[in-house]
C-alpha cells in the first residue's frame, strides 16, 4: 500500500510504501522509503516499534504510525 506521512523535522509530505510482513510470528509492516533502507514496524499496545533497525528516529516512527492508522481508517471496508 502507498501512504503519505509528514516528516517531523520539515513537515514535508513523503510518499512511502508499506507491505505486510510476518516478524517472528507477529504482524508487521515493512516500511519502504524512496531513497533509504526499509525497516519493519510492529504495533504493540498502541505503540509502533521498529523491530530490525535501532537507528530510526522515534519521531519518524510515531509519524509513520499515525499515517498508517489514518490510511487504514479511511480505506477500511465496513
Amino acid at each position: 500500500m502507498t501512504f503519505t506521512y509528514k516528516e517531523p523535522d520539515t513537515n514535508n509530505e513523503i510518499e512511502l510504501q508499506a507491505e505486510p510482513e510476518d516478524y517472528n510470528g507477529e504482524q508487521g509492516m515493512r516500511i519502504i522509503f524512496p531513497s533509504k533502507d526499509s525497516f519493519v514496524i510492529v504495533e504493540k499496545d498502541g505503540s509502533w516499534n521498529v523491530m530490525d533497525d535501532d537507528t530510526i528516529n522515534p519521531e519518524i516512527v510515531e509519524a509513520i504510525g499515525k499515517a498508517l492508522q489514518a490510511h487504514s481508517r479511511y480505506n477500511s471496508q465496513t
